[in-house]
């Protein structure tokens, strides 16, 4: 890299500005003398030569402008040469103009002003010494040999004080100048990389993305995207003339904050594309990043999925069901050879009883079918966990006393009414499975927060071991023979069907099962 670059683009400005400068001066002062040469603060035989001086010296600042434009030499060398010529050039037209006391000596503030965008100090205070230099040695030569009063030194001396000081003052502000801009190159050289790394990102990711401006034009778009809508967005390319369909869902998105939820296809044998809107700012009127996804394979590996989960449960279904039917038939074998009442009534029990497994096994099967038809609402758990638990208590025989509440009074959620009381009645009936069976056994506590309520269903029975918490939400994994073994997994599918999460919380003195549930909106 050159030294040229290291120089903010303001400090060329400040030299072109120098050379006008020079231009200006030269031009003046030469035309001034030589148009009122009566009024001229010099000696009437030096009028000649102040005249050639000060052509020589606007030669040399047309030259210096050229060079500048061109700028082929780098700034810190065309400073030192234009301070210099300056130095050079305003002492010697100052010499005869009478010397310092002729005034011209304070036209060096500029050029002393430019030589503080020099990098170095030292180089900084060597030009305001070279100035000082030519002053004391112009005022000495033109004190030698006469009589005059040491006033014209003071003079040049208070003059190379202003000149020291601009020098450092300009040196002082120009660093600061050059580190804000040395600060504003790296932000902008990172700015530019990250610029690129984002394109290429944005480019190599495996789904398509738009950027909507509010009138509906494609201010970007990846090469995926155009793949998979079969077009090209070009600069001027509008979601109307491009892509009816996303133009479609951009309006509703527009309108009512959210898109069709539905796939679209665009040929007939392009893929099932979902599109997702992200608003750039706060307001849906300032676009939007419009994220488009291929769901075909998603879909069908959903449906693979969906098959072979449904080859599982029915083999575990057909396992399940063979038991209680073949205790069912085995007695009623026996029955039809028994001629004792109460072996006949043992029997008919031992039949009674697999027919009613059979029974739950079937509801809780159903209950899967159930678990997207729902109808969400606002539920105080004040009014519903009571009742449920009254309810629970009748159909379970549970005594009073061995279910406690623990509700505050605020506390509601949304959620399917139906789906909750199915929740809570597997949470209650496998609590009241494993319980002691005394006062306070089972606590049902509700508790409210920003976020949402938590509802937690607690029994004083053994906790569950560390190596079964694993397999607590599997289908049809129980400890329990009389158990189906779909409770909790219905119950977990029910609740993430209703936005919330059902979950086992360790505890050292018993078990506990809370489900988190959102609040609004419904």
């Amino acid at each position: 890299m050159t030294a040229a670059a290291t120089f903010p683009e303001s400090f060329w400005r400040s030299l072109r500005h120098l050379n006008q400068y020079r231009l200006f001066l030269a031009f003046s002062l030469t035309l001034g003398v030589w148009a009122f040469p009566q009024y001229a603060p010099i000696a009437a035989d030096d009028i000649q030569l102040f005249l050639v001086s000060g052509v020589l010296y606007g030669t040399a600042a047309i030259l210096l402008s050229g060079m500048e434009r061109l700028r082929q030499t780098v700034f810190q060398r065309q400073l030192y040469a234009q301070v210099g010529v300056d130095i050079l050039g305003i002492s010697w037209l100052m010499h005869l103009s009478g010397g310092s006391a002729g005034g011209l000596g304070l036209l060096l503030i500029l050029p002393l002003a430019a030589a503080g965008m020099l990098p170095s100090l030292r180089s900084v205070l060597a030009v305001a010494a070279l100035a000082t230099l030519i002053l004391l040695l112009e005022q000495a030569w033109r004190t030698l040999g006469t009589n005059l009063a040491l006033d014209g030194f003071i003079r040049a001396g208070l003059l190379s004080m202003g000149l020291f000081v601009t020098a450092l003052l300009s040196h002082a502000l120009a660093k600061g100048a050059r580190s804000a801009a040395e600060l504003a190159g790296e932000k902008g050289r990172l700015a530019e990389q990250l610029a690129r790394i984002n394109a290429r990102v944005i480019q190599e990711l495996p789904f398509g993305v738009l950027v909507v401006d509010p009138a509906g034009r494609v201010l970007l778009a990846n090469s995926q995207a155009e793949e998979q809508l079969r077009g090209q967005f070009h600069t001027d390319c509008t979601l109307e003339r491009c892509s009816p369909q996303l133009a479609e869902l951009w309006a509703g998105w527009q309108r009512e904050g959210k898109a069709q939820a539905h796939p679209f296809q665009v040929e007939r044998d392009g893929g099932r594309l979902r599109a997702r809107f992200i608003e750039l700012e706060p307001q849906r009127e300032a676009g939007a990043i419009v994220v488009i996804e291929d769901v075909t394979e998603i879909e069908a590996e959903a449906q693979r999925m969906k098959l072979a989960a449904l080859g599982r449960l029915t083999a575990n279904l057909a396992h399940e069901i063979r038991n209680p039917l073949s205790a069912v038939n085995h007695a009623a074998q026996l029955l039809k050879e028994e001629a004792d009442a109460e072996v006949r009534a043992r029997l008919c029990r031992i039949i009674e009883d697999n027919a009613s497994r059979l029974n739950w096994l079937v509801d809780d099967v159903l209950s899967l079918n159930r678990r997207d038809r729902q109808n969400r609402e606002k539920l105080q758990a004040a009014e519903v966990i009571p009742a449920f638990v009254e309810e629970f208590r009748r159909n379970e025989s549970v005594p009073p006393g061995v279910i406690q509440l623990e509700i505050e009074p605020a506390a509601d959620f949304c959620f399917d009414r139906l789906h909750l009381q199915q929740i809570l009645w597997n949470l209650c009936r496998n609590a009241w499975r494993y319980c002691r069976k005394q006062a306070g056994s089972i606590r049902i506590s509700v508790r409210h927060y920003a976020a949402g309520t938590d509802l937690d269903v607690f029994n004083d029975g053994p906790p569950v071991e560390a190596k079964l918490q694993v397999h607590l939400f599997e289908p049809f994994y129980t400890t329990d023979q009389k158990g189906s073994g779909l409770g909790l997994y219905i119950s977990r599918e029910l609740a993430e069907a209703n936005q919330a999460q059902l979950r086992y919380v360790e505890r050292p003195d018993g078990a506990l099962f809370r489900l988190s549930c959102a609040r609004f909106p419904c």
